[in-house]
Protein backbone atom coordinates (compact mmCIF):
# COMPACT_ATOMS: atom_id res chain seq x y z
CA UNK A 1 0.00 0.00 0.00
CA UNK A 2 2.88 2.32 0.85
CA UNK A 3 4.44 1.73 -2.56
CA UNK A 4 1.16 2.46 -4.30
CA UNK A 5 0.82 5.77 -2.44
CA UNK A 6 4.42 6.66 -3.30
CA UNK A 7 3.83 5.78 -6.97
CA UNK A 8 0.66 7.90 -7.15
CA UNK A 9 2.48 10.78 -5.50
CA UNK A 10 5.30 10.62 -8.04
CA UNK A 11 2.87 10.47 -10.96
CA UNK A 12 0.97 13.45 -9.60
CA UNK A 13 4.06 15.63 -9.09
CA UNK A 14 4.30 16.85 -12.69
CA UNK A 15 0.55 17.52 -12.70
CA UNK A 16 0.04 19.35 -9.44
CA UNK A 17 3.47 21.04 -9.21
CA UNK A 18 6.07 21.11 -6.51
CA UNK A 19 4.49 23.51 -4.00
CA UNK A 20 6.43 26.45 -5.51
CA UNK A 21 9.82 24.83 -4.92
CA UNK A 22 11.86 21.76 -5.83
CA UNK A 23 13.39 19.33 -3.37
CA UNK A 24 16.16 16.82 -3.97
CA UNK A 25 14.17 13.80 -2.78
CA UNK A 26 11.21 14.56 -5.04
CA UNK A 27 13.34 14.96 -8.15
CA UNK A 28 15.28 11.77 -7.45
CA UNK A 29 12.03 9.82 -7.06
CA UNK A 30 10.78 11.24 -10.35
CA UNK A 31 14.02 10.20 -12.03
CA UNK A 32 13.78 6.69 -10.64
CA UNK A 33 10.19 6.32 -11.78
CA UNK A 34 10.30 7.91 -15.23
CA UNK A 35 13.79 7.03 -16.40
CA UNK A 36 14.00 4.93 -19.56
CA UNK A 37 17.07 3.19 -18.15
CA UNK A 38 15.07 1.95 -15.15
CA UNK A 39 12.34 0.58 -17.40
CA UNK A 40 14.95 -1.21 -19.53
CA UNK A 41 16.58 -2.77 -16.46
CA UNK A 42 13.20 -3.96 -15.18
CA UNK A 43 12.50 -5.61 -18.53
CA UNK A 44 15.92 -7.28 -18.40
CA UNK A 45 15.13 -8.62 -14.94
CA UNK A 46 11.79 -10.01 -16.11
CA UNK A 47 13.46 -11.63 -19.13
CA UNK A 48 16.12 -13.19 -16.90
CA UNK A 49 13.40 -14.62 -14.65
CA UNK A 50 11.59 -16.00 -17.68
CA UNK A 51 14.83 -17.57 -18.92
CA UNK A 52 15.36 -19.25 -15.54
CA UNK A 53 11.86 -20.72 -15.56
CA UNK A 54 12.39 -21.97 -19.10
CA UNK A 55 15.61 -23.69 -18.03
CA UNK A 56 13.70 -25.52 -15.27
CA UNK A 57 11.14 -26.65 -17.82
CA UNK A 58 13.99 -28.44 -19.60
CA UNK A 59 14.06 -30.97 -16.74
CA UNK A 60 10.52 -32.13 -17.44
CA UNK A 61 10.03 -35.43 -19.28
CA UNK A 62 8.59 -35.62 -22.74
CA UNK A 63 4.86 -36.18 -22.47
CA UNK A 64 2.66 -36.30 -25.54
CA UNK A 65 -0.94 -37.29 -26.16
CA UNK A 66 -2.40 -38.03 -29.57
CA UNK A 67 -5.77 -38.69 -31.16
CA UNK A 68 -6.73 -39.67 -34.68
CA UNK A 69 -9.92 -40.50 -36.58
CA UNK A 70 -9.61 -42.10 -40.00
CA UNK A 71 -11.71 -43.86 -42.65
CA UNK A 72 -10.07 -46.25 -45.09
CA UNK A 73 -12.10 -46.33 -48.32
CA UNK A 74 -10.33 -49.35 -49.77
CA UNK A 75 -11.50 -51.55 -46.93
CA UNK A 76 -14.28 -54.11 -47.50
CA UNK A 77 -16.51 -52.25 -45.06
CA UNK A 78 -15.25 -48.63 -44.84
CA UNK A 79 -15.97 -47.19 -41.40
CA UNK A 80 -14.61 -44.41 -39.28
CA UNK A 81 -11.99 -45.68 -36.83
CA UNK A 82 -10.46 -43.66 -34.03
CA UNK A 83 -7.37 -44.11 -31.93
CA UNK A 84 -5.51 -42.39 -29.13
CA UNK A 85 -2.04 -42.61 -27.62
CA UNK A 86 -0.09 -41.37 -24.63
CA UNK A 87 3.72 -41.21 -24.65
CA UNK A 88 6.04 -40.47 -21.69
CA UNK A 89 9.81 -40.43 -21.98
CA UNK A 90 12.73 -39.07 -19.94
CA UNK A 91 16.44 -39.34 -20.65
CA UNK A 92 19.10 -38.43 -18.09
CA UNK A 93 22.57 -37.67 -19.40
CA UNK A 94 25.84 -36.55 -17.76
CA UNK A 95 26.23 -33.70 -20.23
CA UNK A 96 22.57 -32.77 -20.49
CA UNK A 97 22.51 -29.01 -21.27
CA UNK A 98 19.47 -28.50 -19.02
CA UNK A 99 21.52 -28.67 -15.82
CA UNK A 100 24.11 -26.19 -17.06
CA UNK A 101 21.39 -23.88 -18.38
CA UNK A 102 19.77 -23.70 -14.93
CA UNK A 103 23.04 -22.77 -13.25
CA UNK A 104 23.77 -20.11 -15.86
CA UNK A 105 20.23 -18.72 -15.72
CA UNK A 106 20.44 -18.36 -11.92
CA UNK A 107 23.59 -16.27 -12.24
CA UNK A 108 22.08 -14.22 -15.07
CA UNK A 109 19.06 -13.43 -12.90
CA UNK A 110 21.36 -12.31 -10.09
CA UNK A 111 23.20 -10.04 -12.50
CA UNK A 112 19.93 -8.59 -13.80
CA UNK A 113 18.92 -7.72 -10.24
CA UNK A 114 22.34 -6.27 -9.51
CA UNK A 115 22.07 -4.15 -12.67
CA UNK A 116 18.69 -2.81 -11.59
CA UNK A 117 20.02 -1.76 -8.17
CA UNK A 118 23.15 -0.32 -9.76
CA UNK A 119 21.12 1.67 -12.27
CA UNK A 120 18.95 3.11 -9.48
CA UNK A 121 22.07 4.25 -7.64
CA UNK A 122 23.53 5.83 -10.78
CA UNK A 123 20.30 7.70 -11.50
CA UNK A 124 20.06 8.91 -7.90
CA UNK A 125 23.68 10.09 -8.03
CA UNK A 126 23.17 11.81 -11.39
CA UNK A 127 20.13 13.74 -10.17
CA UNK A 128 21.90 14.50 -6.88
CA UNK A 129 25.01 15.77 -8.68
CA UNK A 130 22.96 17.90 -11.09
CA UNK A 131 20.89 19.28 -8.22
CA UNK A 132 24.03 20.35 -6.34
CA UNK A 133 25.50 21.85 -9.51
CA UNK A 134 22.42 24.05 -9.80
CA UNK A 135 22.68 25.14 -6.17
CA UNK A 136 26.37 25.87 -6.57
CA UNK A 137 25.83 27.81 -9.80
CA UNK A 138 23.02 29.84 -8.21
CA UNK A 139 25.23 30.89 -5.31
CA UNK A 140 28.16 31.51 -7.64
CA UNK A 141 26.00 33.73 -9.85
CA UNK A 142 24.81 35.72 -6.84
CA UNK A 143 28.37 36.35 -5.65
CA UNK A 144 29.65 37.16 -9.14
CA UNK A 145 26.90 39.73 -9.56
CA UNK A 146 27.95 41.35 -6.30
CA UNK A 147 31.56 41.26 -7.46
CA UNK A 148 30.56 42.92 -10.72
CA UNK A 149 28.72 45.69 -8.87
CA UNK A 150 31.77 46.32 -6.68
CA UNK A 151 34.13 46.26 -9.65
CA UNK A 152 31.97 48.82 -11.44
CA UNK A 153 32.27 51.07 -8.41
CA UNK A 154 36.01 50.51 -8.24
CA UNK A 155 36.36 51.29 -11.93
CA UNK A 156 34.44 54.54 -11.50
CA UNK A 157 36.65 55.52 -8.55
CA UNK A 158 39.83 54.80 -10.48
CA UNK A 159 38.50 56.72 -13.46
CA UNK A 160 37.85 59.75 -11.26
CA UNK A 161 41.31 59.45 -9.73
CA UNK A 162 42.82 59.14 -13.19
CA UNK A 163 41.02 62.28 -14.33
CA UNK A 164 42.40 64.11 -11.30
CA UNK A 165 45.91 62.80 -11.97
CA UNK A 166 46.10 60.44 -8.96
CA UNK A 167 46.07 57.22 -11.02
CA UNK A 168 48.04 56.20 -14.09
CA UNK A 169 46.65 55.04 -17.39
CA UNK A 170 47.90 51.55 -16.47
CA UNK A 171 45.70 51.53 -13.36
CA UNK A 172 42.70 52.60 -15.42
CA UNK A 173 43.24 49.94 -18.07
CA UNK A 174 43.77 47.30 -15.42
CA UNK A 175 40.46 48.19 -13.79
CA UNK A 176 38.77 47.94 -17.18
CA UNK A 177 40.27 44.48 -17.69
CA UNK A 178 39.06 43.41 -14.22
CA UNK A 179 35.59 44.77 -15.01
CA UNK A 180 35.45 42.73 -18.23
CA UNK A 181 36.59 39.64 -16.31
CA UNK A 182 33.70 39.98 -13.86
CA UNK A 183 31.23 40.60 -16.69
CA UNK A 184 32.46 37.39 -18.32
CA UNK A 185 32.14 35.54 -15.00
CA UNK A 186 28.52 36.71 -14.57
CA UNK A 187 27.64 35.82 -18.16
CA UNK A 188 29.19 32.36 -17.86
CA UNK A 189 27.47 31.71 -14.52
CA UNK A 190 24.09 32.68 -16.01
CA UNK A 191 24.63 30.39 -18.98
CA UNK A 192 25.85 27.55 -16.75
CA UNK A 193 22.77 27.85 -14.55
CA UNK A 194 20.43 27.83 -17.54
CA UNK A 195 22.17 24.85 -19.13
CA UNK A 196 22.31 22.82 -15.93
CA UNK A 197 18.61 23.31 -15.22
CA UNK A 198 17.67 22.44 -18.79
CA UNK A 199 19.79 19.29 -18.73
CA UNK A 200 18.32 18.14 -15.43
CA UNK A 201 14.69 18.65 -16.41
CA UNK A 202 15.30 17.13 -19.83
CA UNK A 203 16.70 14.06 -18.09
CA UNK A 204 13.66 13.94 -15.81
CA UNK A 205 11.28 14.62 -18.71
CA UNK A 206 9.69 17.44 -16.72
CA UNK A 207 8.87 21.05 -17.45
CA UNK A 208 10.91 23.55 -15.47
CA UNK A 209 8.51 25.99 -13.84
CA UNK A 210 11.40 28.08 -12.53
CA UNK A 211 10.81 27.24 -8.88
CA UNK A 212 13.50 27.61 -6.26
CA UNK A 213 15.74 24.66 -5.40
CA UNK A 214 15.70 24.01 -1.67
CA UNK A 215 19.11 23.30 -0.13
CA UNK A 216 19.14 19.78 1.42
CA UNK A 217 20.72 19.06 4.77
CA UNK A 218 23.45 16.49 4.22
CA UNK A 219 25.91 15.33 6.86
CA UNK A 220 29.55 15.32 5.80
CA UNK A 221 31.83 12.54 6.89
CA UNK A 222 33.06 9.15 5.75
CA UNK A 223 34.91 6.31 7.43
CA UNK A 224 38.04 4.94 5.81
CA UNK A 225 37.51 1.40 4.61
CA UNK A 226 39.27 -1.12 2.44
CA UNK A 227 37.62 -2.20 -0.77
CA UNK A 228 35.78 -5.50 -0.48
CA UNK A 229 33.32 -5.69 -3.36
CA UNK A 230 30.65 -3.81 -5.28
CA UNK A 231 27.87 -4.63 -7.71
CA UNK A 232 29.96 -4.42 -10.91
CA UNK A 233 32.50 -6.79 -9.37
CA UNK A 234 29.74 -9.14 -8.22
CA UNK A 235 28.43 -9.22 -11.77
CA UNK A 236 31.89 -10.08 -13.03
CA UNK A 237 32.08 -12.87 -10.44
CA UNK A 238 28.82 -14.34 -11.75
CA UNK A 239 30.07 -14.15 -15.33
CA UNK A 240 33.17 -15.97 -14.17
CA UNK A 241 30.97 -18.66 -12.62
CA UNK A 242 29.09 -19.03 -15.88
CA UNK A 243 32.38 -19.36 -17.72
CA UNK A 244 33.46 -22.03 -15.26
CA UNK A 245 30.28 -24.07 -15.75
CA UNK A 246 30.63 -23.68 -19.52
CA UNK A 247 34.20 -24.97 -19.24
CA UNK A 248 32.94 -27.94 -17.23
CA UNK A 249 30.29 -28.66 -19.85
CA UNK A 250 32.81 -28.68 -22.71
CA UNK A 251 35.09 -30.92 -20.62
CA UNK A 252 32.24 -33.38 -20.04
CA UNK A 253 31.69 -33.48 -23.79
CA UNK A 254 35.10 -35.12 -24.11
CA UNK A 255 33.79 -38.13 -22.16
CA UNK A 256 31.49 -40.82 -23.55
CA UNK A 257 27.85 -39.88 -23.60
CA UNK A 258 26.14 -41.88 -20.85
CA UNK A 259 22.37 -41.88 -20.78
CA UNK A 260 19.61 -43.56 -18.83
CA UNK A 261 16.02 -43.28 -19.91
CA UNK A 262 12.51 -44.55 -19.43
CA UNK A 263 9.73 -44.94 -21.99
CA UNK A 264 6.08 -45.50 -21.31
CA UNK A 265 3.45 -45.45 -24.02
CA UNK A 266 -0.18 -46.58 -24.35
CA UNK A 267 -2.53 -46.70 -27.28
CA UNK A 268 -6.17 -47.55 -27.97
CA UNK A 269 -7.06 -48.55 -31.51
CA UNK A 270 -10.80 -48.45 -30.99
CA UNK A 271 -12.58 -46.40 -28.38
CA UNK A 272 -10.56 -43.51 -26.92
CA UNK A 273 -12.99 -43.29 -24.02
CA UNK A 274 -12.58 -46.93 -23.06
CA UNK A 275 -9.71 -46.26 -20.68
CA UNK A 276 -9.65 -49.72 -18.96
CA UNK A 277 -8.94 -51.36 -22.31
CA UNK A 278 -5.87 -49.27 -23.18
CA UNK A 279 -3.09 -51.39 -24.65
CA UNK A 280 0.38 -50.94 -23.21
CA UNK A 281 2.75 -50.63 -26.15
CA UNK A 282 6.02 -49.81 -24.39
CA UNK A 283 7.25 -49.82 -20.79
CA UNK A 284 11.02 -49.92 -20.74
CA UNK A 285 14.22 -48.61 -19.19
CA UNK A 286 17.41 -48.23 -21.20
CA UNK A 287 21.04 -47.40 -20.53
CA UNK A 288 23.32 -46.33 -23.34
CA UNK A 289 26.90 -45.20 -23.86
CA UNK A 290 28.37 -43.67 -27.00
CA UNK A 291 31.56 -41.90 -27.99
CA UNK A 292 31.94 -39.90 -31.17
CA UNK A 293 35.61 -40.61 -31.86
CA UNK A 294 36.23 -38.09 -34.62
CA UNK A 295 34.03 -35.52 -32.90
CA UNK A 296 36.59 -35.40 -30.08
CA UNK A 297 38.89 -33.24 -32.19
CA UNK A 298 36.29 -30.49 -32.55
CA UNK A 299 35.21 -30.81 -28.92
CA UNK A 300 38.80 -30.60 -27.70
CA UNK A 301 39.36 -27.38 -29.67
CA UNK A 302 36.19 -25.96 -28.14
CA UNK A 303 37.41 -26.95 -24.68
CA UNK A 304 40.85 -25.35 -25.09
CA UNK A 305 39.25 -22.17 -26.48
CA UNK A 306 36.86 -21.93 -23.51
CA UNK A 307 39.77 -22.58 -21.17
CA UNK A 308 41.68 -19.60 -22.58
CA UNK A 309 38.60 -17.41 -22.36
CA UNK A 310 38.05 -18.44 -18.75
CA UNK A 311 41.65 -17.58 -17.91
CA UNK A 312 41.20 -14.10 -19.39
CA UNK A 313 38.02 -13.60 -17.37
CA UNK A 314 39.90 -14.53 -14.21
CA UNK A 315 42.60 -11.98 -15.00
CA UNK A 316 39.96 -9.37 -15.79
CA UNK A 317 38.28 -10.00 -12.45
CA UNK A 318 41.56 -9.66 -10.58
CA UNK A 319 42.46 -6.46 -12.44
CA UNK A 320 39.02 -4.97 -11.76
CA UNK A 321 39.38 -5.76 -8.06
CA UNK A 322 42.73 -3.96 -7.97
CA UNK A 323 41.41 -0.99 -9.96
CA UNK A 324 38.39 -0.55 -7.70
CA UNK A 325 40.67 -0.69 -4.67
CA UNK A 326 42.89 2.03 -6.16
CA UNK A 327 39.87 4.14 -7.14
CA UNK A 328 38.53 3.93 -3.60
CA UNK A 329 41.88 4.95 -2.13
CA UNK A 330 42.12 7.90 -4.53
CA UNK A 331 38.55 9.01 -3.80
CA UNK A 332 39.19 8.84 -0.06
CA UNK A 333 42.34 10.91 -0.47
CA UNK A 334 40.45 13.42 -2.62
CA UNK A 335 37.76 13.62 0.04
CA UNK A 336 40.31 14.29 2.79
CA UNK A 337 41.99 16.96 0.65
CA UNK A 338 38.68 18.67 -0.08
CA UNK A 339 37.66 18.43 3.56
CA UNK A 340 40.92 20.05 4.64
CA UNK A 341 40.57 22.76 1.98
CA UNK A 342 37.01 23.42 3.08
CA UNK A 343 38.10 23.79 6.70
CA UNK A 344 40.91 26.16 5.67
CA UNK A 345 38.52 28.24 3.58
CA UNK A 346 36.21 28.43 6.58
CA UNK A 347 39.10 29.89 8.60
CA UNK A 348 40.04 32.16 5.73
CA UNK A 349 36.43 33.34 5.45
CA UNK A 350 36.42 34.23 9.15
CA UNK A 351 39.63 36.20 8.74
CA UNK A 352 38.27 37.90 5.61
CA UNK A 353 35.15 38.84 7.56
CA UNK A 354 37.28 40.29 10.34
CA UNK A 355 39.41 42.20 7.81
CA UNK A 356 36.27 43.52 6.15
CA UNK A 357 34.87 44.65 9.51
CA UNK A 358 38.11 46.44 10.35
CA UNK A 359 38.22 48.01 6.89
CA UNK A 360 34.65 49.29 7.29
CA UNK A 361 35.61 50.84 10.63
CA UNK A 362 38.76 52.37 9.15
CA UNK A 363 36.73 53.76 6.24
CA UNK A 364 34.24 55.25 8.71
CA UNK A 365 37.14 56.96 10.46
CA UNK A 366 38.59 58.17 7.18
CA UNK A 367 41.73 56.06 7.45
CA UNK A 368 41.28 54.26 4.10
CA UNK A 369 39.58 55.05 0.84
CA UNK A 370 36.40 53.55 -0.54
CA UNK A 371 38.56 51.81 -3.13
CA UNK A 372 40.49 49.95 -0.45
CA UNK A 373 37.25 49.03 1.31
CA UNK A 374 35.81 47.61 -1.88
CA UNK A 375 38.95 45.54 -2.40
CA UNK A 376 38.32 43.94 1.00
CA UNK A 377 34.74 43.23 0.00
CA UNK A 378 35.90 41.54 -3.19
CA UNK A 379 38.34 39.44 -1.21
CA UNK A 380 35.61 38.39 1.21
CA UNK A 381 33.17 37.46 -1.57
CA UNK A 382 35.77 35.53 -3.55
CA UNK A 383 36.61 33.56 -0.40
CA UNK A 384 32.91 32.84 -0.01
CA UNK A 385 32.86 31.61 -3.60
CA UNK A 386 35.83 29.28 -3.04
CA UNK A 387 34.28 27.88 0.13
CA UNK A 388 30.99 27.19 -1.65
CA UNK A 389 32.78 25.35 -4.45
CA UNK A 390 34.69 23.16 -1.99
CA UNK A 391 31.51 22.43 -0.04
CA UNK A 392 29.59 21.09 -3.02
CA UNK A 393 32.64 19.23 -4.33
CA UNK A 394 32.92 17.59 -0.92
CA UNK A 395 29.29 16.45 -0.98
CA UNK A 396 29.65 15.02 -4.48
CA UNK A 397 32.88 13.23 -3.61
CA UNK A 398 31.22 11.66 -0.58
CA UNK A 399 28.42 10.17 -2.66
CA UNK A 400 30.86 9.20 -5.40
CA UNK A 401 32.53 6.96 -2.84
CA UNK A 402 29.15 5.45 -1.95
CA UNK A 403 28.47 4.87 -5.64
CA UNK A 404 31.81 3.09 -6.10
CA UNK A 405 31.13 0.88 -3.08
CA UNK A 406 27.52 0.24 -4.23
CA UNK A 407 26.22 1.69 -0.99
CA UNK A 408 22.98 3.65 -0.84
CA UNK A 409 23.13 7.17 -2.21
CA UNK A 410 22.34 9.59 0.63
CA UNK A 411 21.49 6.51 2.67
CA UNK A 412 18.21 6.05 0.76
CA UNK A 413 18.70 4.90 -2.81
Amino acid sequence: MKRIIMFMTIIALPLCGFAQHYTLDELIEVGLEKSYDIQAEKVNELDAGSSLRSSYYGLLPTLSAGYERAKYFDAADPQWNEGASLYLSKTISLNDPSYYNIYTAVNNLKNARYSLVERRQKIAYHVFSSYLSILQTQETLEIQRKNLELQEKIHQQIKLQYDSGNKSILDLKQSEVSLIDYEIAVNEAENALSSTRKNLFSYLNLQDDGYEFLTPEIAIGITDQDFSSNLPLEKQANLLKNSKINLLQTRMNLLPTLSIGYNLSHSDPNDVLDLPNYNRVNNSVFISASWNIFGLLDRYESYTSNKRTHKLLELSYQNSEKEYSIQLENLQNDFKTLQKSYELYEEKLKLSQENLNMAQEQYRLGMISLLELDDKKLEFQNTQLAKIQRYYQLLKKQEEINLLMSEKILGKW
